[in-house]
C-alpha cells in the first residue's frame, strides 16, 4: 500500500517549462548569438542549473548561473502557474494524511520561491532541493533520505516527476515511478524510459492510489 508520495517540482507540479526555455534561449543568444535547438533543450531538461549554463559557456558558468537566477526570479510569477488540477490533488492528498514530499535538483531558493507563488507552502511534510542532498538526480539520494525520513520500504513510496532523471533516480531507489504526460519529452521518449505508471491527468494518481489500497 502506498503511503509516501514524492513529487519532482519543475515541470510536475508547477509549469516552468516555458520560462526555463526562454531563459536559455535568451542567455545562449546573448553569449553564442544563437538559440538552443529542441534536442539540446530536452536533452538539458531536469538538469542542475551549473549544467546547463556550462552547455552554453563552460568558462563563463558560474556567472551564468548567478544571472539566470536573477533573470528567472524577475520573470517567475507573471510566467508561471501549476498545471491543471494539481494543486487540488495535493490538497486532497494532504486531507488523507499520506505523506507528501518534495525532491527538485532545483535550489531551495527556486523551490521556495514556486511553493510561495501557487501557496502550497504548507501542504509537504518534507521538501529537499538540490541544497540538502548530497547528490542531484538521477542520483536516489534525496529519494532515500525521504524512505529514511518517513521510516517507510520502498514498495510504499510512488515518485511522479516529468524527465528522464525523476524516472532514473526512482528506478535506483527501488520505488515505483509515474511520469507526467505533459513532459516536454516526447511519448516515445517516455516509452523508453518505461516509468511504472504514465499519468495523463492528475485524478489518474488517485486511481492509482485506490488500486494499491485494494491490492494491500
Amino acid at each position: 500500500m502506498i503511503n509516501t508520495i514524492i513529487f519532482d517540482f519543475d515541470g510536475t507540479i508547477i509549469n516552468t517549462n516555458t520560462l526555463i526555455e526562454e531563459g536559455l534561449n535568451h542567455f545562449s543568444y546573448m553569449h553564442r548569438g544563437y538559440h538552443f535547438t529542441e534536442k539540446e533543450i530536452l536533452a538539458l531538461a531536469g538538469k542542475p542549473l551549473e549544467v546547463q549554463m556550462s552547455a552554453i559557456d563552460s568558462r563563463l558558468s558560474k556567472l551564468l548561473v548567478e544571472q539566470f537566477r536573477i533573470w528567472y526570479s524577475n520573470h517567475h510569477n507573471h510566467k508561471t502557474s501549476a498545471f491543471p488540477g494539481m494543486i487540488e490533488l495535493l490538497r486532497f492528498l494532504k486531507g488523507l494524511n499520506l505523506n507528501l514530499a518534495i525532491v527538485t535538483n532545483n535550489s531551495r531558493a527556486s523551490l521556495e520561491m514556486g511553493l510561495k507563488h501557487l501557496g502550497i507552502e504548507d501542504l509537504f511534510h518534507l521538501t529537499l532541493s538540490r541544497d540538502e542532498v548530497k547528490a542531484t538526480k538521477p542520483d536516489p539520494d534525496g529519494l532515500l533520505e525521504v524512505l529514511r525520513t518517513f521510516n517507510v520500504e520502498p514498495h510504499e513510496a510512488i515518485f511522479i516527476g516529468d524527465t528522464d532523471n525523476d524516472i532514473l533516480a526512482a528506478k535506483a531507489a527501488g520505488i515505483r515511478s509515474a511520469m507526467v504526460a505533459w513532459s516536454i519529452l516526447d511519448e516515445e521518449s517516455i516509452k523508453i524510459l518505461n516509468p511504472d505508471h504514465i499519468l495523463h491527468e492528475s485524478p489518474q494518481l488517485l486511481e492509482l492510489l485506490a488500486r494499491s489500497i485494494v491490492a494491500a
